[in-house]
């Protein structure tokens, strides 16, 4: 082990205590946003400045209205479960290169070593603050390299470090507590007994253990708990549990798939489950495209508890930081040539005709098909009226005519113009298939709601091929996604 924890947190408290980026004064207005956040939401605190042990974590589901955007400031608490201070990658890698690509190698610790050196400072700023067992959390700004990664890009050369990845979530699973600490008591020896649990998503896994004064134990590694409750001590006396002594943790899965204009002709799209703790849950909707940075983890165990006997292990991504892209325009960049070149052509009269030659020039004619194919692309002025009223701005299109007659050509080039596109054809597709689906994991037998086309392609272009072969029930299933750019779902 090349640094124990405390020199690492030298490190790290060095690198945030430097003038330059000023972390020190995001760190305690962190602590003060969080302050104030858990007065507004309920959590307020005593006069004596605690709140009690059956307030440790926040209630399932609490950090749903708190998610304003996934985007949020340097300094800026997110979700109010625990102050977490958005650090970026850039600024260590300027600070000092061999630490950040150290954190990028091996994770887990160097990000136990920050989160400490983050709470030792605020600590020093706002004493008192943790009272009730909170520590300052660290996200940690993407992206990890160059470019982010696709799900398709996660192989076991990423194993056990920071990964960077954009995606589309597809399944969102429901917000469920986690036991991390349970408390016992013995009425007749009129004991209390308390007993942790980590299990394989726990960030602590592998790691040494850590004693009061903040030291590692290098002979003490942490290792997989049993999850199973004691109901008896060692004397065979009966053990009562206390809930309202326990500490527990918001957890959630989500299903993170490759960006369909990303993922190669003619193959599926791949897939990653991410496991989100603490304040992070709750943030992500399905159809969501989010960018998140995390360590990338095979699973020690099997889904049934049995140790996997092929070799083959479950991976996921123990997320740390979550950002929900912009839909409006996926990352369009625009050189100062072809800005020069769009102005040139706004001062033209005939903007518009200009336009319609540019769309399928290698088709004869349709000049009014192409022109409104165009006005379809740039679509209509999109208005939110102060009553409420939604005035849609998309424009729909149905083409009709014989066969041979470029129908599908035109689909196909405005599909290729379009940012963002989905296609489908009307036939192999079902009006669950292209709305949303409401599915059951096999895991844990919860209903979690699924994407489909319709709502992967937002603020996108969906394009149905043979629309008139398409089941009465199927096409009336997206009439409402066109009109009123809502999908509901009605399911016992």
């Amino acid at each position: 082990m090349a640094d124990s924890l405390t020199e690492l947190q030298a490190q790290y408290q060095d690198f945030l205590q430097g003038e330059r980026y000023n972390y020190s004064e995001r760190i305690a207005t962190c602590v003060d946003d969080y302050v104030q956040r858990s007065r507004t939401r309920g959590r307020g605190w005593g006069k004596d400045g605690g709140k009690g042990a059956a307030a440790a974590e926040p209630p399932t589901g609490s950090s749903s209205d708190n998610a304003a955007g996934g985007q949020f400031s340097s300094g800026e608490t997110v979700g109010w479960g625990c102050p977490r201070v958005r650090v970026s990658l850039s600024d260590l890698r300027s600070e000092n290169p061999l630490l950040a690509q150290r954190l990028r190698h091996d994770p887990l610790r160097h990000l136990r070593a920050l989160e400490a050196a983050c709470h030792a400072i605020a600590a020093e700023e706002r004493p008192g603050y943790d009272k009730d067992d909170v520590k300052v959390k660290v996200a940690i700004a993407g992206p990890v390299s160059n470019t982010p990664s696709s799900p398709r890009q996660l192989t076991s050369s990423s194993l056990r470090q920071l990964v960077c990845v954009e995606g589309v979530a597809t399944k969102v699973s429901s917000v469920k507590p986690k036991v991390t600490k349970s408390v016992h008591y013995c009425p007749a020896t009129k004991q209390h007994e308390a007993r942790e649990y980590v299990d394989s998503t726990d960030p602590q896994l592998g790691l040494p253990a850590v004693d009061a004064s903040g030291r590692e134990l290098p002979d003490r590694i942490i290792n997989i708990t049993s999850s199973v409750y004691p109901t008896k001590d060692k004397e065979g006396n009966q053990l009562e549990t206390e809930f309202g002594l326990s500490t527990f943790k918001d957890h959630q899965t989500i299903t993170l798939q490759e960006m369909p204009e990303k993922a190669p002709m003619g193959q599926l799209p791949r897939s990653v489950e991410l496991v989100l703790d603490h304040d992070l849950v709750d943030r992500v909707k399905p159809g969501d495209r989010v960018q998140v940075v995390g360590v990338y983890r095979a699973l020690t165990t099997a889904a049934s508890g049995q140790s996997s006997t092929s070799g083959l292990f479950k991976t996921v991504i123990l997320v740390n930081s979550v950002q929900i892209l912009g839909r409006d325009v996926s990352q369009l960049s625009f050189s100062s040539q072809d800005i020069r070149a769009i102005r040139s052509v706004s001062k033209q009269d005939n903007v518009l005709s200009i336009l319609g030659r540019s769309v399928a020039p290698s088709i004869h004619g349709h000049e009014i098909i192409k022109k409104a194919l165009a006005l379809q692309l740039l679509s209509g002025c999109e208005k939110n009226l102060a009553n409420g009223t939604h005035l849609r701005g998309d424009i729909n299109i149905l083409m009709v005519g014989d066969p041979s007659t470029a129908k599908s050509q035109l689909l196909r080039s405005a599909m290729g113009i379009a940012p963002l596109a989905v296609s489908t054809t009307g036939k192999g597709s079902s009006g669950v298939g292209l709305t949303a689906a409401v599915t059951s994991d096999p895991d844990t037998r919860e209903r979690r709601l699924e994407a489909g086309a319709m709502v992967l392609a937002d603020r996108g272009l969906v394009c149905v091929d043979e629309f008139d072969k398409m089941s009465e029930n199927d096409r009336v299933a997206i009439h409402e996604a066109m009109e009123q750019q809502t999908v509901t779902i009605a399911k016992a």
